[in-house]
Parts: C-alpha cells; structure tokens; sequence
C-alpha cells in the first residue's frame, strides 16, 4: 500500500528532496502501523513522538490505509 508522509519540525531535515514541505510517498506492506514508518524513512528510534493520519490525532499504533496522508511530529517543547 502507498502513504503520503509529511514531517513537521525537526524532523524535516530528515526528508530527502529539496522541497521539504512536500508529502513524501512511502510504500508499506499492508497492516503497517504509523510506527512502520521510523524505520522506512530512517528516521531516529524515538524522535516520532505525535502522529496525524487524514488529519486526525492517532497513536503510533494506528493501522494505516492506502492512501492515507500522515504528518509525523517530534517532542514538542517549551
């Protein structure tokens, strides 16, 4: 199945593509969860804290759908 992953705050350094701001497309097997996602994008274990699939707030554990848009986000502080 394919997803469409945005990366919010520090993880944006970690998109390959020189526009940073655009959705990447990422191929999963089906039943990936949101978590499936770290190390399909290589991202560091622990840095993906928050998760929004179609907009909506979700646990990392969340089933993904073809065709659903992802934001992923890290700690936030302040």
């Amino acid at each position: 199945m394919k997803v469409y992953v945005r990366l919010f705050a520090l993880l944006r350094k970690h998109h390959p593509g020189p526009n940073r701001s655009l959705p990447l497309e990422v191929e999963l097997p089906e039943g990936a969860t949101v978590a499936a996602l770290t190390p399909a994008l290589n991202l560091p274990p622990g840095l993906v804290r928050a998760a929004f699939v179609n907009n909506e707030a979700c646990s990392l554990e969340r089933v993904l759908s073809d065709g659903d848009t992802v934001g992923l986000f890290p700690p936030v502080v302040g």
